[in-house]
């Protein structure tokens, strides 16, 4: 599609809808998950809660990609190290969640519960667990939780047969592409026909969307905490 001004078209990216929303990609370091969180933060009010494992909650790269400081103020990070604080983080959302939340957000979530420690099927039932309390806090309160999954196996099947919506994220020589149910991305118009997927892309990409955060509503500004899981 060619821009009819001297502008570039503001590149498209998915809206996240309420429900569970699985992203997969080929790589989610400094991508695809930390540009959608930082959107969609960007263009609704209220908090986000990422529950997170195995560090992918970089700060730098979310403050980065950020449009404006009190973006990353709106989402509040809480560290899992074990199975169990994974559980019990996951399911204290229902608990913390209100009116005022906008996303959900659980990297890897299959991740915590591969863990060796665990007996026989006690990972298989823990994700389970999580999966129902992730939904039902999703119904209540009509929201988006966006989660990935460190592995395509057997083992984290139940993630995407309980997602409401699957987003894909390939690479192309134009650049990354999101694919969904009702949502496909253009090609990004760059010199040359090439994009590098870095984060300074990703950053270009945000920057363009920035008359889209000016009309959105910044919401409330007081400072995200980061948190320690415990069990």
């Amino acid at each position: 599609m060619e821009s009819t001004t001297d502008h570039p078209p503001i590149p498209e990216l998915p809206a996240l809808e309420p429900g569970l929303q699985l992203l997969k990609a080929e790589s989610y370091s400094l991508g695809p998950l930390h540009t959608l969180v930082v959107d969609h933060a960007s263009l609704n009010s209220g908090r986000a809660y990422w529950v997170d494992t195995h560090s992918h909650a970089h700060t730098n790269p979310l403050a980065q990609l950020a449009p404006d400081r009190r973006v990353c103020e709106r989402i509040q990070v809480a560290r899992a190290f074990t199975p169990f604080q994974h559980t019990a983080l996951a399911e204290a959302l229902a608990e913390t969640v209100n009116t005022d939340t906008s996303l959900l957000v659980l990297p890897a979530l299959d991740g915590m519960y591969r863990d060796d420690s665990l007996r026989a099927t006690e990972g298989t039932d823990m994700l389970v667990r999580v999966l129902a309390s992730l939904a039902g806090v999703a119904r209540k309160y009509n929201l988006p939780v966006l989660v990935t999954r460190s592995q395509k196996d057997e083992f984290s099947e139940p993630i995407e047969t309980a997602a409401t919506e699957i987003i894909e994220c390939e690479q192309t020589q134009f650049g990354p592409r999101f694919v969904a149910d009702s949502f496909e991305t253009l090609v990004y118009p760059v010199s040359g026909g090439h994009l590098q997927t870095t984060l300074a892309f990703w950053e270009r990409i945000l920057q363009a969307r920035q008359p889209l955060y000016e009309t959105a509503q910044t919401g409330p500004q007081t400072p995200g905490v980061i948190a320690n899981g415990s069990n």
